[in-house]
């Protein structure tokens, strides 16, 4: 099933803090028009992602956070992550 940009940060994030990775990054979203509808749940995980580089707002200045990912940005997404990670 498709998942969305939220989900794409959370699943990554409870991979991290699972690893034992840095997890304390936190991103400023209130740059992005659409920060509040990041759900509650899913808020500490976009802020990281968010904080770490991992997930960049979309061209429209935006983090669409119900959107679904696409497979491009969830290959981005793991990139960095990858990158910032090596081991």
């Amino acid at each position: 099933d498709p998942i969305s940009r939220e989900q794409m940060a959370a699943i990554l994030y409870r991979y991290a803090r699972y690893k034992g990775y840095d997890v304390t990054a936190a991103g400023d979203l209130s740059g992005f028009a659409d920060a509040a509808s990041v759900s509650a749940w899913a808020l500490p995980a976009v802020r990281w992602a968010n904080g770490a580089g991992f997930l960049q707002g979309t061209s429209a200045g935006t983090l669409n956070p119900m959107g679904t990912a696409s497979r491009a940005e969830a290959a981005a997404l793991l990139a960095r992550f990858c990158e910032n990670n090596r081991g």
